[in-house]
């Protein structure tokens, strides 16, 4: 269970959630690391060591999350921003989107 805090890294949110959504479905780390955002741009990555964390992707609404295992807190690290220390438990990831009137919301490229 998570402590309720919400951690935010550039566009990545991660909300505290009770649980993982029944239809949650775990995928597969990338070298060693789970890669929670890509930059499309810079090719820099938001990450965690794929040792502690597992990353699922809901059935249905693509939403994402994440299960961090202790003991103790896992780095969320980036290229650009300083590692933030993630306390265990399950969150949903959302990344930042932006907002343009004469268009539809679309993720921050980064």
């Amino acid at each position: 269970m998570s402590t309720g805090m919400q951690y935010r890294q550039g566009d990545v949110l991660l909300i505290p959630a009770p649980s993982l959504p029944e239809r949650a479905q775990a995928l597969e780390g990338q070298s060693g690391r789970v890669v929670l955002a890509l930059g499309e741009v810079t090719g820099h990555s938001h990450t965690m060591g794929a040792d502690r964390v597992r990353y699922f992707r809901e059935d249905g609404s693509g939403r994402g999350f994440i299960q961090v295992f202790g003991p103790g807190t896992t780095a969320l690290v980036h290229e650009e921003h300083g590692p933030i220390e993630v306390e265990p438990g399950v969150y949903e990831v959302r990344l930042q989107r932006e907002y343009r009137p004469e268009a539809r919301p679309s993720l921050v490229a980064d």
